[in-house]
């Protein structure tokens, strides 16, 4: 892994290691840093005790875990644009999924209820214990919840698994997702959204950024990283599916291709490794970004990849060859050719104009 010019080897740890294997394991490897995230609590004050910086990351802690002290995404967004999509829709209830005792998810439901209080929309929340997650106890609960909401509703699941436990309601229900149901899920998991029938809607929190984020947050703490790096951190977006909204096969398809090329910016990828990326032809996803962009394909990968690598140059202390290595370059000429035909400038009057 390479960070503003920073060479780090990493290792990859189970959260079911014991603190004191833990402990043993630091001192084989002579680990000088760590990221921490899903770690139960008691593993995370033993951790909090040894002489290493570390960073947590938020994953289903409780609101007590004040030793949280990495970045995590905005709830504030995630609740605004959950409700901007449910107003597009003008549907008049609003609803939310929530883990129980669970810090991301009760700030979610906290920023969500204020969004539709602003706008004085009526909304519920309904609040899942820890056995009644992701399983049939809670599908049959939130089913129980659905029946007394007013329909047509729209429904905020605080992530993407409890957006399908939400769909699987619907079906037992019999239930029309989007008509009587509209469902948006968190996290965007491609694997989760995109297996489900009808695919789920889902807010992507950008999560890779975060991960960088925290990467440079401990680089700092090491002293390896000056307090004037930072990571620019692109904003959260709704990855519309049928589960929110009714779309013909192309905007699907569009839809597709582009939540798979945001999620590999920096790749060099070519128009078949997408097409096949999202189970369609080369000659479909032509005609889906044609109908819906008025550009190529590979007009939108390379503008993307080029969008990427700005904000890479904005960190001025990363150098070009570390800028180029990122951005999938085996030496900085690439880079710089690749920069020139797209833009007209040299990475180095890029950066200076950003």
């Amino acid at each position: 892994m390479r960070t503003a010019g920073c060479d780090w080897n990493y290792w990859c740890v189970s959260s079911d290691i014991t603190p004191e294997e833990l402990e043993e394991y630091l001192e084989l490897r002579k680990v000088d840093g760590m990221l921490v995230r899903g770690l139960e609590e008691n593993k995370a004050r033993a951790i909090e005790k040894l002489d290493v910086p570390t960073v947590f990351i938020r994953s289903v802690e409780g609101e007590e875990a004040e030793y949280i002290n990495g970045p995590h995404p905005d709830d504030q967004a995630i609740g605004r644009l959950a409700g901007e999509e449910f107003g597009y829709l003008n549907l008049g209830y609003w609803g939310f999924v929530h883990w129980e005792g669970v810090m991301w998810s009760e700030a979610r439901k906290k920023t969500f209820h204020a969004y539709a209080t602003q706008l004085g929309v009526q909304n519920d929340t309904l609040s899942l214990p820890q056995e009644a997650r992701s399983n049939w106890a809670g599908v049959q609960r939130i089913a129980e919840w659905l029946e007394k909401l007013p329909k047509p509703c729209g429904v905020l699941a605080c992530k993407d698994d409890a957006g399908l436990d939400v769909l699987q309601a619907c079906q037992m229900l019999g239930y029309m997702v989007p008509d009587d149901v509209a469902v948006i899920g968190v996290d965007n998991d491609r694997l989760l959204c995109e297996s489900s029938s009808p695919a789920l809607t889902s807010i992507d929190l950008k999560a890779a950024d975060l991960g960088r984020a925290a990467v440079v947050q401990l680089g700092k703490m090491l002293g390896v990283l000056g307090d004037e790096v930072e990571v620019p951190q692109a904003p959260a977006v709704v990855v519309t599916r049928e589960s929110s909204q009714r779309k013909e096969r192309y905007a699907l398809i569009c839809q597709r291709a582009l939540d798979y090329i945001d999620a590999r910016p920096l790749k060099n990828l070519n128009v078949n490794v997408v097409a096949k990326g999202c189970g369609v032809s080369r000659r479909a996803l032509e005609r889906a970004f044609a109908k819906y962009l008025g550009e190529s394909p590979a007009a939108v990968m390379r503008k993307k990849r080029v969008a990427a690598i700005e904000l890479l140059l904005k960190d001025r202390t990363a150098s070009l060859e570390s800028v180029a290595h990122q951005a999938g370059f085996s030496e900085c000429s690439g880079l710089s050719n690749f920069i020139k035909r797209m833009t007209g400038m040299s990475p180095g009057e890029l950066r200076d104009e950003n």
